[in-house]
């Protein structure tokens, strides 16, 4: 239905519910913003005009504002022609840590609909906001010029004239422009840095709209903008400011540290067919002296460059201080003790729920309610589907297992487990039986392992044997057995294997290790087949950590954020879809590269600091390497859940319906909370996307999406952009895919492989990070001492823990989660997309009341397992408590 909007003389049609931007120079204004439930504005207390009221966390008194004034820029072509003065509220974060800080501000709005000689928005007169602020978060009133005659603003300039930075958050005008008088909301989230260092600042209106469909009053200003994040111009070795905003790609070249000592230099990642990766964020710092195809390092205590939008109210964070390299922990008692609890695992008070003494706080959750099930059977496997890394499990269709390592390199590398080594816990059944039904299972990580053991079992090297432990690893492949009644599983084997000590070329050595037949985990003792499952459990630990928690999310998501920065500008309805999806993303990966992915840096007391990485999981040097390795058979598509599940053979049917997918495994926690979760996002998604895109035609002639999509396969991930599976990105449904797995992978899935680490492998014993003793003989037992001297040692515990606690922090963090919006967003004026947003979060809350009714159910026995801790990764919402859970956004830890 069209509507009729006056403006002066002239009549303009207007459409609703779709891009309130018309044809380019329509003078429309802007449907009234209706929001959801989430996204109310927070209340504040009453205050009058020229006043604003300090709202961050100093709690210090009210701010106070001069009114402001407005003055003639001629600087910035502002109209002389007559103006009146609009009220707005101007919401602010001074980070500056000093209170009665003075604040000099100028603004100007911008006209979307009439342009000047150059093409561009006319700007008003300026109006000039002298305040002083404290620190933390203020709401300025503001009085604004504007000349009717210059129709609806689409954008505003902003000038710092003081001599510190300032981060805006949103610019509201409640009275508007138009006949409808609509509010205008500037949709800033943006730094202003004094005018030395930014010129000025322009933010546009929360309109969504694609570059076609632009006003042409704006259409420079959008293209200025991208030009600007692309920094085109810039000399390319240029090294990058804190205040600049550029987004550029990188090789993975700041790993190594050759400069400091030679044999902490790495291999470049990316840009090769031996080690092809992903692209990271161009800082432009300079060539290392002894490898210029190496970049320098950034000093620990200096943050590395990200586009200063990036870096929001936190910056740098400091290397880790562990204590010397020490042994292993003596007894499971050493290992309670850092949770504070006593020797059985318990609290020492029965009603607290931590112990706010202790090195950390917060149990494990597979030990905080029963502290011995975690050496059951049932318990290991149960992991495999309700655990940190629930996504390796296959369904088996051949027997024996076959290996597709070159044999012309590695030699034999089929398993050795036969129908010997499984039958007879089988049920009675065959292999062949068991394949047929969908009841046989494998977890393998034989072939990802095996071509680095040699160098690995040779770590450490010379230089650094006082920086890291000896390593004695195997490559692991876990058989299991799918019990029909109760859909439990049940390992039947575990295969170690290890290189020919003569040459690799001759092929595996392995040892298969069946259960016992009984299981006593009250015994002081650990039998061998214990150890070979700390083993297995070693390799499960660091696949996660380094395929399908590093590179799946953190890596893919880098160059996905960069393209978009570059080539969608914040007014395209798919950037403002996304966006929420990439906060913290680039600062957090900078951070990973300076201190954990990293090789080694020198403190400031001349010590050597080793990557967390590299010190605490048992590839060391190869982490980056391997999972180099892993990205060549890496497949965007595959990613998406149902794809993802039919690949590995654990569910069957139509990937398009995944509410009608059928599990092989019923009871599959992460496959049954995340198939619920992947359609709640999907129908989100596809209602956004069909607001702003009528048909395929609409998808194939938006030249920024396009821009987008082509950087992202040539550049951002240049080293598969020939890979056949890419989506075309010409029709609806491939932009809606493609749109779908990229929330999924930077919100649900990261929730899922990430904020389980601390539950399941930050208690060692459970999910040891590396290994560093032989495993006994098949039959063999050894004593708690010799278990725990065989797994991660003391210092190495401290450090993995302290990195995978991460999520505990979350609650002091600010974070926001899947289907919130910051109150002070006004993150559209689209009313169908804050509806869409509105059903979204029903949809989530559907699905959270789903999981925990599934956690009540007791026969679903993989809901919680004998170490009885509900599955709860997929919860979306943050539980008030001290141990935060939830799915936030985007990949912050």
């Amino acid at each position: 239905m069209m509507m009729q909007l006056r403006h002066g003389q002239q009549t303009i049609p207007c459409r609703r519910g779709a891009p309130s931007f018309t044809a380019a120079g329509a003078a429309a204004a802007r449907p009234v913003l209706v929001l959801g439930a989430a996204a109310r504005s927070r209340p504040r207390k009453p205050q009058p005009a020229s006043v604003c009221l300090g709202q961050g966390v100093s709690g210090k008194s009210p701010a106070s504002a001069s009114p402001a004034r407005a003055v003639t820029d001629t600087a910035l072509g502002a109209s002389a022609a007559a103006a009146v003065q609009v009220g707005g509220k101007l919401l602010l974060q001074n980070f500056a840590g000093a209170d009665n800080t003075q604040l000099r501000l100028s603004i100007q709005l911008v006209s979307a609909t009439v342009a000047g000689s150059d093409g561009r928005g006319v700007k008003a007169d300026a109006a000039v906001l002298d305040a002083v602020v404290g620190s933390g978060e203020a709401e300025l009133d503001v009085s604004l010029a504007w000349d009717e005659t210059l129709g609806a603003p689409g954008a505003v300039v902003v000038k710092n004239h003081s001599d510190f930075p300032v981060y805006l958050k949103l610019l509201s005008v409640p009275a508007g422009f138009g006949a409808d008088k609509a509010a205008v909301h500037f949709a800033c989230n943006g730094w202003v840095y004094p005018v030395d260092k930014h010129p000025y600042r322009l933010f546009f209106t929360n309109d969504a709209c694609v570059k076609e469909e632009t006003p042409s009053a704006l259409l420079k200003y959008r293209e200025d903008e991208l030009s600007l994040l692309r920094g085109d111009g810039e000399s390319a070795d240029r090294a990058f400011q804190p205040w600049d905003r550029v987004y550029d790609y990188a090789l993975y070249n700041d790993l190594g540290n050759p400069d400091l000592r030679k044999d902490l230099a790495r291999p470049v990642m990316g840009g090769s067919q031996e080690y092809p990766y992903p692209r990271r964020l161009k800082t432009g710092r300079p060539a290392a002296k002894t490898d210029p195809r190496t970049e320098t390092r950034a000093p620990l205590d200096e943050d590395i460059y990200v586009p200063c939008d990036e870096r929001v109210g936190y910056g740098s964070v400091p290397a880790p201080t562990l204590p010397p390299r020490g042994g292993h922990f003596g007894s499971l008692a050493d290992v309670y003790k850092l949770y504070g609890l006593d020797d059985l695992g318990r609290l020492p008070d029965a009603k607290a729920i931590i112990n706010s003494n202790a090195p950390f706080p917060i149990a494990p959750r597979v030990i905080s309610v029963n502290p011995t099930n975690w050496r059951k059977d049932e318990e290991f496997a149960r992991q495999m589907i309700a655990g940190a890394n629930p996504v390796c499990i296959k369904r088996v269709t051949k027997f024996p297992l076959a290996s597709e390592l070159d044999r012309s390199v590695y030699g034999d590398q089929d398993s050795k487990i036969n129908r010997d080594h499984v039958e007879r816990n089988m049920c009675g059944m065959t292999v062949q039986q068991a394949m047929d039904e969908g009841r046989l299972y494998v977890v393998d990580h034989h072939d990802w392992v095996m071509p680095y053991l040699k160098r690995i079992n040779e770590l450490p090297g010379e230089e650094e044997k006082a920086e890291i432990s000896q390593r004695k690893v195997y490559a692991a492949r876990t058989l299991l057995f799918l019990n029909h009644d109760d859909s439990t599983l049940k390992p039947l084997a575990i295969e170690l294997s290890s290189p020919h000590p003569e040459n690799e070329k001759l092929g595996a050595v392995s040892a298969v290790y069946t259960p016992p037949d009984t299981e006593d985990i009250t015994a002081g003792s650990f039998s061998a087949w214990e150890v070979a499952k700390a083993h297995a459990a070693a390799n499960d630990t660091v696949e996660n950590n380094f395929v399908t928690h590093w590179l799946n999310t953190h890596a893919f998501m880098e160059p996905i954020v960069i393209a978009a920065n570059r080539q969608m500008s914040v007014l395209h309805p798919i950037h403002r879809l996304l966006k929420p999806h990439f906060r913290k993303t680039l600062h957090i990966n900078a951070v990973a590269r300076q201190i954990v992915v990293g090789s080694g840096d020198l403190r400031k007391n001349g010590s050597i600091f080793r990557g967390i990485h590299e010190f605490t999981y048992f590839p060391s040097k190869y982490n980056m390497e391997m999972s180099s390795k892993a990205y060549k058979a890496w497949n965007f598509t595959e990613l998406a859940l149902p794809n993802d599940l039919i690949k590995r053979g654990v569910a069957r049917g139509d990937t398009k319906k995944p509410e009608e997918l059928e599990l092989l495994i019923k009871d599959y926690p992460y496959a049954v909370d995340g198939l619920e979760m992947w359609a709640a996002i999907k129908k989100w998604v596809t209602d956004y996307c069909a607001i702003y895109y009528a048909d395929d035609g609409a998808v194939a002639r938006d030249s920024e999406l396009q821009a987008w999509w082509r950087e992202v396969r040539d550049v951002g991930h240049g080293d598969l952009s020939g890979a056949p599976w890419w989506l075309a990105m010409d029709t609806l449904a491939d932009l809606v895919e493609a749109c779908t797995t990229v929330v999924w992978l930077g919100s649900a899935y990261h929730a899922a492989i990430s904020f389980g680490q601390y539950d399941y492998q930050g208690f060692v014993p459970n999910g040891p990070s590396l290994t560093t003793s032989p495993v006994p003989d098949a039959g063999k037992e050894v004593t708690e001492s010799e278990f725990l001297g065989s797994i991660t040692p003391v210092t190495e515990a401290l450090g993995f823990m302290s990195i995978s606690s991460g999520p505990m922090a979350l609650a002091s963090s600010g974070e926001v989660y899947l289907g919130q919006r910051p109150d002070t967003e006004q993150w559209t004026s689209e009313q169908s997309a804050a509806a869409a947003l509105a059903e979204f979060r029903g949809r989530l809350k559907q699905v959270a009341e789903n999981i925990e009714r599934r956690n009540a159910d007791p026969e679903l026995k993989n809901r919680t397992g004998p170490v009885e801790a509900p599955y709860t990764l997929f919860k979306p919402t943050a539980q008030p408590g001290p141990v935060i859970r939830g799915i936030p956004n985007s990949i912050t830890v």
